[in-house]
């Protein structure tokens, strides 16, 4: 009736119940114009001020870039960047004071932030305690940071958070550098739950409205796994099973379990995944259910959830 597909697809596909952190695809795309106007510094001392060359009094970061690689090119402000990939980030630093005997003291700190104020990346941070000569009149210290944005990342407005200190003149500014991610926008939950359980007839398919199916075909479906507990670490421990019943309630066809398990630096807040059965061209029309069965060992809590699917 139903049918494995051939041995090595269905052990891809059945770790892909829960470890499909491969599968790739967004839902949702935050566009947002990006722009000198949108970067924005504070001066932790109202009282000084400087200019973009340094000429002035005030502590100031200077030509913030966004590069296409390392040491590259700048590329346009609102560019926008996909799960996975590196941000190369560049500034300098302009306005700050020079002590005795042309002693320069700067600290400099930059966080990679999600939407939620959480880092994404390990922070950098670093010092410039140098003596100046005198053709160093406009010297500007050069900062390159490269997070790379996690896989299982979600869409939305991630930023570069700046803070820059001049130990001589006792004074700090922040910055903060808006970045455009496009990734899956998936509601997570408090509760172990299926999210957006999608079935369609091929690998990607458009989602069909109505489950239904003819004998010979494939049955393809998508999902997001959420509600899961993490430790402080971030650590987590998902597992997953899947059974299909019949119209009498009786179990046709059983996944093997699979599990994930990490503690990833970037909390992991939701899982892809999906599964396939190929139908045999004698089943008989008629509902049935597909069965998922999640298990978090972390919160220690389990869940079952349905999904019918017809057969003309």
């Amino acid at each position: 009736m139903l049918k494995p597909p051939d041995p090595t697809p269905v052990a891809a596909v059945c770790r892909a119940v829960v470890a499909g952190a491969r599968v790739a695809g967004g839902t949702f795309v935050a566009v947002f114009a990006l722009g000198a106007a949108l970067v924005a510094q504070e001066t932790l001392d109202p009282g000084k001020a400087g200019d973009a060359d340094g000429a002035a009094p005030g502590l100031v970061v200077v030509n913030l870039d966004l590069l296409d690689s390392r040491d590259g090119y700048s590329i346009p402000a609102d560019s926008s960047f996909l799960p996975g990939e590196t941000v190369h980030v560049y500034f300098q630093i302009a306005g700050y004071s020079v002590g005795e005997e042309y002693r320069v003291r700067l600290r400099y700190a930059v966080d990679a932030l999600d939407p939620a104020g959480r880092p994404f990346y390990m922070a950098e941070g670093g010092e410039f305690d140098v003596e100046l000569a005198p053709q160093d009149e406009n010297w500007k210290p050069s900062v390159h940071y490269s997070p790379r944005i996690p896989d299982h990342a979600g869409g939305g407005r991630y930023s570069i958070q700046i803070e820059v200190a001049d130990e001589i003149a006792g004074e700090t500014v922040r910055t903060r550098l808006p970045i455009n991610v496009d990734g899956d926008q998936i509601l997570t939950s408090d509760e172990l739950l299926v999210r957006d359980l999608r079935f369609s007839k091929s690998d990607g398919g458009d989602p069909l409205n109505e489950p239904e199916f003819q004998a010979g075909d494939q049955i393809w479906a998508s999902f997001y796994i959420t509600g899961y507990e993490t430790a402080e670490d971030n650590t987590y421990d998902v597992e997953s099973s899947a059974w299909v019943l019949d119209s009498e309630g009786d179990r046709m066809f059983q996944f093997e379990s699979q599990g994930d398990a990490g503690n990833p630096y970037y909390p992991r807040l939701w899982l892809p995944a999906k599964f396939r059965l190929d139908l045999e061209e004698t089943i008989p029309p008629g509902t049935y259910i597909v069965v998922l069965r999640l298990r978090d060992r972390i919160g220690d809590s389990a869940v079952v959830q349905r999904y019918p699917f017809r057969i003309r």
